[in-house]
C-alpha cells in the first residue's frame, strides 16, 4: 500500500507540472510628445520614418520658417533613439550651376546639423548629404522650385 500511495503522489505531482515559461526581452517604446507629431513623417502603422522638410528662400542657406519647436522635436527624438541616425539632405532648385547648387545644398544641410547639435543632438547620429535637381529640359514652375529649396530628414538605423 505504501508503494501504491507513493506512486499516486508521484503521478499527481508530475501531472501538475506546467509548461515552461518563455520570458522575452522588454520592448523599448518611446511615444513622441503631441506637440511634435505635426513635424513627423509616419508610415501607415505610425512608425516615424522622418521629419517634415525645412524650406529656404532662393539662394539662401538660412531658413525662413521658425525652427525652434521643429528642431527641438528632432533633437529629442534622437536623444531617445540612440540606435537611429538622421540623414539631413540639402536640396536646391534647378537655377544656377551644378557646382553652386551643390555647395548651397551642403551649406543648408550643414547649417541644420549645427543647429541640432546646439540643441543637444549628437554628431554621431547626424549625416549630411546633398541632392541636386538638374535642369534636364523640363522647366519647373516657381511653385515647384520653392518646394525643392529644402532640407529633408530621413531616419535610418545607425551604422555600426
Amino acid at each position: 500500500i505504501n508503494l501504491s500511495l507513493a506512486g499516486v503522489v508521484l503521478l499527481a505531482l508530475t501531472g501538475c507540472q506546467s509548461a515552461p515559461v518563455t520570458v522575452s526581452e522588454p520592448i523599448k517604446t518611446f511615444s513622441i510628445s503631441p506637440e511634435c507629431i505635426e513635424y513627423t513623417l509616419q508610415t501607415d502603422d505610425e512608425m516615424i520614418v522622418g521629419f517634415r522638410p525645412v524650406y529656404f528662400e532662393l539662394n539662401s542657406d538660412k531658413s525662413y520658417s521658425k525652427l525652434d519647436a521643429h528642431m527641438s522635436c528632432v533633437a529629442t527624438y534622437l536623444a531617445n533613439h540612440v540606435d537611429k541616425e538622421l540623414n539631413i539632405q540639402g536640396l536646391t532648385d534647378d537655377k544656377g550651376t551644378i557646382k553652386y547648387n551643390k555647395a548651397l545644398a551642403q551649406r543648408r544641410a550643414d547649417g541644420i546639423v549645427e543647429y541640432l547639435v546646439s540643441l543637444g543632438a549628437s554628431y554621431d547620429q547626424l549625416v549630411s548629404s546633398t541632392k541636386i535637381i538638374e535642369d534636364n529640359g523640363v522647366r519647373l514652375t516657381s511653385s515647384e522650385r520653392s518646394k525643392t529649396r529644402r532640407v529633408d530628414f530621413i531616419i535610418t538605423d545607425k551604422s555600426s
